[in-house]
């Protein structure tokens, strides 16, 4: 599936809620079931499931999924 754009800001936006360190949204690229979102100062890899969620019904993702994901973030 191709992904809006908007997909990947609205979540480096929740990400950033948890994390003020992610910085903003450059781009993405999706391999082997993983999309790898690059910001501003490194990348956080999420998988193809939570991009469907956020695109579908974004209430579907709960908060410690939102923390868990937002601590594997790496800076560049």
């Amino acid at each position: 599936m191709n992904y809006p754009v908007f997909i990947f800001h609205e979540l480096v936006l929740r990400f950033s809620d948890i994390n003020r360190e992610i910085g903003k949204y450059i781009s993405s690229t999706i391999d082997n079931g993983e999309c790898l979102i690059n910001t501003t100062t490194g990348h956080i890899k999420v998988g193809l499931s939570m991009l469907e969620k956020q695109y579908n019904n974004p209430t579907l993702i709960s908060k410690e999924e939102l923390q868990q994901l937002a601590t594997g973030f790496k800076n560049n």
